[in-house]
């Protein structure tokens, strides 16, 4: 599963940054946004590509790796017209999840074939224990049911068993 992320888009719903946030605090939060979600991502069965807004760049820049996720920035166009164009031009699109809140770029997923999910479902499995992302499209994902810690399992045993003293004559066990 490839998620193609709306970066700013996302940032946003997770508070990371506001419409006037100073350059360069945004450019810390960005990286910092990054560290965290290769973070989240280690492990999982899952890859990511985020899409970042540059019109105001001074030059294109070609798409980076940042601990193991793919950045990409939209110069002199939107984020939301790249990862248009990239869901467009997708040879598996039910590999790939757009996350957005946008719905001109969900709508341009569904058309393509891609997945959708929304910034807090997607941010919910990051979250989560899961390694895996749901299997239904833009549905939040069900985490993982943990194994019981070993503490755990003898309490329970503890709790539950019947002292011998108390069991009805003629019991076996």
């Amino acid at each position: 599963m490839t998620f193609l992320i709306d970066g700013y888009n996302l940032m946003f719903a997770l508070g990371l940054v506001g419409r006037k946030t100073p350059a360069p605090q945004f450019e810390r939060a960005r990286t910092k946004f990054l560290d965290w979600l290769a973070s989240r991502l280690k492990g999982r069965i899952a890859s990511a590509r985020v899409v970042f807004d540059a019109q105001q760049a001074p030059a294109p820049s070609l798409e980076m790796v940042h601990r193991g996720v793919r950045v990409r920035f939209a110069y002199q166009r939107t984020a939301d017209d790249v990862i248009e164009e990239l869901v467009e031009v997708e040879p598996k699109p039910r590999t790939v999840t757009v996350v957005s809140n946008d719905a001109r770029i969900a709508d341009a997923a569904r058309r393509a074939g891609c997945g959708v999910a929304s910034c807090q479902e997607f941010t919910d499995w990051l979250i989560s224990e899961a390694k895996e992302y749901g299997a239904k499209k833009g549905t939040a994902p069900e985490p993982d049911k943990p194994e019981p810690a070993e503490e755990d399992t003898d309490e329970l045993l503890r709790v539950f068993t019947t002292p011998a003293s108390h069991k009805p004559a003629g019991h076996k066990p």
